[in-house]
């Protein structure tokens, strides 16, 4: 079944003001200073797994600092906050999801630019696609005041701690799977994540997907002859290990080498009527219980056989009506986090085609 994507992703991060349960906040000498807020009815508290997490922050100049993240809270809003914000017009439509958590300087050194914690940060919807951070300002229709805007310092002595808010938007109709915090500031690569489920995100999501073995037209831009639909269907989706991978030419990361390999193997059939060279592994994403979409990897030797990977394409062309078989390996890093789906991102249109994982 297809999870719509909605936004280019946010070129910088725009951080926000902490929400205290329902108060917004002024900030003078002696702090934050609690102020009573008129609370929509239309806010919903969403059901975060809350607590404290240590982890890495990754600056633009790629240093690293030790940080501990305690989330809070997470609100969903209205979108009525959206459309009495000051926010580009693709935005309206949206829904904020307010974002609350405390950030401490857990390392030696002095944090610089501590507000760009958050840029590490990802609101997962139930579609597997990340939230777009945005920068609210102006106030609701009614004349009330956004809960969220920036509080953050603009460094963190060690020891020193803060509390601040962030702003997502997700489309209407579509709910929070998780909170992830990727180390190196990538979701879809091998850096090390912390993970926040929200209660009921994974069910939701189990929803759309299709069922293993279920045949749907995947869309895949042939270059040559435009984008073609294919029929495809996911084979297996098999555990397999480090030891398998030994001596092959991988481009791998540190994280990925100590991580545990996914088999993933579908089906492509050529509708025809022309022969087709039908390689689609780099488009296969294994999805996981924390939200992250893992890129398939292949050898970069044609001939390379893999012990539980069996693929029958080896750079040849597939008659009309023929199908072949293909298989991608992806690295999961982070060993508390599992596969549970498979997703195909299709040429020129948002999105991916999923299916339910078979896990072997």
């Amino acid at each position: 079944m297809r999870l719509s994507s909605y936004l280019k992703r946010a070129a910088t991060s725009a951080a926000t003001i902490p929400l205290l349960a329902g108060c917004t906040g002024e900030q003078d000498a002696g702090g934050v200073v609690e102020q009573a807020a008129k609370r929509p009815a239309s806010w919903t508290d969403l059901p975060v797994r809350t607590g404290a997490r240590d982890v890495v922050h990754t600056d633009t100049d790629d240093r690293s600092y030790k940080v501990r993240v305690t989330v809070k809270s997470l609100i969903r809003g209205s979108q009525e906050d959206m459309r009495g914000a000051r926010v580009d017009e693709e935005l309206k439509d949206m829904v904020p999801h307010y974002l609350t958590f405390e950030v401490t300087n857990t390392g030696p050194r002095k944090l610089p630019d501590a507000y760009m914690v958050d840029s590490n940060f990802a609101l997962n919807g139930t579609d597997w696609e990340r939230g777009e951070e945005v920068h609210l300002s102006g106030g609701r229709p009614d004349g009330s005041d956004l809960p969220c805007a920036d509080t953050a310092p603009e460094t963190l002595a060690p020891g020193d701690s803060y509390d601040t808010c962030v702003t997502y938007a997700l489309p209407e109709g579509v709910g929070v799977l998780s909170l992830s915090h990727i180390a190196d500031g990538y979701l879809d690569e091998g850096g090390v994540v912390a993970t926040w489920p929200v209660e009921g995100g994974l069910k939701a999501a189990s929803a759309e997907l299709a069922e293993p073995g279920d045949i749907v037209r995947v869309r895949w831009d042939d270059r040559e002859d435009g984008v073609l639909e294919l029929p495809a269907t996911l084979v297996s989706v098999r555990r397999g290990s480090a030891a398998d991978l030994a001596g092959l030419d991988l481009d791998l990361n540190e994280n990925e080498r100590r991580g545990v390999p996914y088999y993933v193997s579908v089906t492509y059939t050529n509708p025809g009527p022309e022969d087709l060279y039908a390689d689609q592994a780099d488009r296969v994403r294994l999805l996981t219980e924390g939200g992250r979409q893992i890129q398939g990897k292949t050898p970069f030797g044609l001939d390379t056989r893999i012990p539980g990977c069996p693929s029958d394409w080896v750079a040849r062309m597939i008659p009309p009506g023929d199908s072949v078989t293909e298989c991608s390996i992806h690295l999961v890093t982070d060993e508390d986090d599992k596969p549970f789906a498979v997703g195909f991102a299709e040429a020129d249109r948002p999105g991916l085609m999923t299916w339910r994982a078979p896990l072997h």
